[in-house]
C-alpha cells in the first residue's frame, strides 16, 4: 500500500480546501443556470406601440397602416 509514501501533514487540509472549492464551483454553476433559465420568463413584454414601431422598421407594414393602427391604439387608450 501507500503507507510508506505519506504526503505529509498538509495533505488533509489541502484535500478539504480542494473539495470545498470544487463544490463551491458546482454550486455557482447550478445557481447561474437556474437564474439564467428563470430570467427568460420574467422579461418584460414590449407594449403595442413598440411592437408596431418594430413591424414598421422591419417593413412588415407600410407607413399608412402604421398610422391607422397607431390611431386605433390611441383611441383604445382613452
Amino acid at each position: 500500500m501507500w503507507w510508506d509514501h505519506d504526503a505529509g501533514w498538509f495533505a488533509w487540509p489541502a484535500m478539504a480546501i480542494g473539495m470545498a472549492l470544487f463544490w463551491g464551483v458546482v454550486a455557482v454553476i447550478v445557481i447561474a443556470l437556474l437564474r439564467g433559465a428563470g430570467s427568460s420568463g420574467s422579461m418584460r413584454r414590449p407594449d403595442a406601440r413598440q411592437l408596431l414601431q418594430e413591424r414598421l422598421a422591419r417593413g412588415e407594414i407600410d407607413v399608412e397602416e402604421y398610422e391607422q393602427r397607431l390611431e386605433a391604439l390611441s383611441k383604445a387608450d382613452r
